[in-house]
C-alpha cells in the first residue's frame, strides 16, 4: 500500500486502526526496525508443562499434546542478553565466498601453509561440535523460550560458515587437510552424545568456544595473510557472541540455584571422571601447539621457533586466566573456578 505520493508509508506511524487493537500496539525503531524487545510479550516462565507447541501468552481452548523430551526450565536455557545477541547476530552475518580477500591468501610460504593447515584442521574438528549440538537441542527446548531457539539457529548458521570458511583456506593454495586427531574426533562424540543441554552448553559454550575465542585473538596475531587474518576477525565476532551466551546462560542457571558451587561441584566431577575429554574441548593438543609456534615465529627453524614456542606458553596462561575470569562471571566461588581451570591446567601434560 502505498500514499497518494506514490511513497510507501513512514514506518514510524502506526495503523490507523490501532485504537482498536486488543492490546498495546509495539513501537517501531526509528528506521522502521520492530525488535522483539519492543513487542508486549508474555513473562517469560520460570517452568513449562512439557505440551503444547506455541509461544508463550496463546489462548487454547482444547487440550495440548505433550512433547517428549522438551526441555521446560528457564533456568536451564535462558539468558538476560539474549534479544541483544540475537539482534547483534541478524546484523553480522558475513558470506564466506565474497567477504574474505581470498586473493590476499596466496602465496604463503609452504612451512607456514601446512602448520597453518594443521591448525585449521583441528579447529575444523571443533566446528562441527560447535554447529551439531546446538542443532541437536533446538528442537528439544519448549516454544515457551522460543528466543533461546532463534539464537542458537544464529549460532548453527555461525558455525556452519566457519566450517565452510576453513574448508576453502585448507584447500586455498593446494595444502588441504591434514591428518586428523583420533583423541580429538572421540572427545567431539563424548561432547555430540551429551543429552543434559545445560552441561552441553557448558562444555560447548563456556569451555569450548571460550577457548577458540582466544585462540582466534592469537591467530589474528599471527595469521601469515590478511585472508586468514580476516577470517578469524568474523570469526571471533561470531564467537564472542556464543560465548556471551554460555556465560549468561550458566549465571541464569546458577542464580536459581540456592547453593551454586554445588552445581559448581557436580561440573568438577563429571570432568574429573574425564580429564582428555576435558582438555579436549578446552585445550590445545601438542601437535597444535607445535604449528602455532611456527606462525608464530614467523618461519621454521631454531631462530624462529624458540620465540614462536615463547608465545604459544604466554597464549596459554592468557587461557587458563580468560577461563577462570568467565567462570567467575558466570557466578561461580573463586575455589570452583579455580579447581575446574586447575583440571584443564593438570590435564595438559602436553604443553609447552
Amino acid at each position: 500500500m502505498t500514499r497518494g505520493d506514490g511513497k510507501e508509508p513512514d514506518a514510524a506511524v502506526a495503523p490507523a486502526d490501532a485504537g482498536a487493537a486488543d492490546g498495546p500496539v509495539p513501537r517501531l525503531e526509528a528506521d522502521g526496525s520492530l525488535l522483539l524487545s519492543n513487542l508486549p510479550l508474555a513473562p517469560v516462565p520460570a517452568e513449562v508443562e512439557a505440551e503444547g507447541i506455541m509461544f508463550r501468552g496463546a489462548r487454547r481452548t482444547h487440550p495440548a499434546p505433550g512433547l517428549p523430551g522438551t526441555i521446560t526450565r528457564r533456568d536451564l536455557v535462558w539468558a538476560d542478553n539474549l534479544h541483544e545477541l540475537i539482534e547483534r547476530a541478524k546484523r553480522r552475518q558475513w558470506n564466506a565466498a565474497t567477504d574474505i580477500p581470498w586473493a590476499e591468501g596466496r602465496g604463503v610460504g609452504v612451512e607456514l601453509e601446512r602448520a597453518l593447515a594443521d591448525v585449521l584442521t583441528w579447529m575444523l574438528q571443533q566446528e562441527y561440535a560447535a554447529w551439531y549440538v546446538p542443532a541437536k537441542f533446538l528442537g528439544r527446548i519448549h516454544p515457551a523460550y522460543t528466543e533461546v531457539g532463534l539464537f542458537l539457529s544464529t549460532q548453527v548458521m555461525d558455525e556452519a560458515r566457519h566450517v565452510e570458511v576453513f574448508l576453502k583456506r585448507l584447500y586455498l593454495n593446494g595444502v588441504g587437510l591434514r591428518e586428523v586427531a583420533a583423541s580429538t574426533e572421540s572427545s567431539i562424540k563424548g561432547l555430540l552424545m551429551q543429552e543434559d543441554f545445560a552441561r552441553a552448553s557448558f562444555l560447548l559454550h563456556v569451555l569450548g568456544e571460550g577457548t577458540f575465542k582466544d585462540l582466534f585473538h592469537l591467530l589474528i596475531e599471527i595469521a601469515p595473510d590478511e585472508a586468514t587474518r580476516q577470517i578469524m576477525v568474523r570469526s571471533l565476532e561470531d564467537e564472542a557472541r556464543h560465548v556471551a551466551y554460555g556465560v549468561g546462560r550458566l549465571r541464569t542457571q546458577l542464580a536459581a540455584e540456592r547453593d551454586p558451587d554445588a552445581v559448581g561441584q557436580a561440573f568438577v566431577d563429571a570432568l574429573e571422571a574425564r580429564l582428555a575429554f576435558t582438555y579436549e574441548v578446552s585445550g590445545l593438543p601438542r601437535h597444535v601447539q607445535e604449528a602455532l609456534a611456527i606462525l608464530a615465529g614467523g618461519e621454521r627453524g631454531p631462530g624462529a621457533t624458540a620465540p614462536g614456542r615463547e608465545r604459544v606458553r604466554r597464549f596459554v596462561d592468557e587461557l587458563n586466566r580468560n577461563r577462570k575470569e568467565r567462570l567467575l562471571q558466570a557466578g561461580f566461588s573463586e575455589r570452583v573456578a579455580e579447581n575446574i581451570s586447575q583440571l584443564h591446567i593438570r590435564s595438559a601434560g602436553g604443553l609447552m
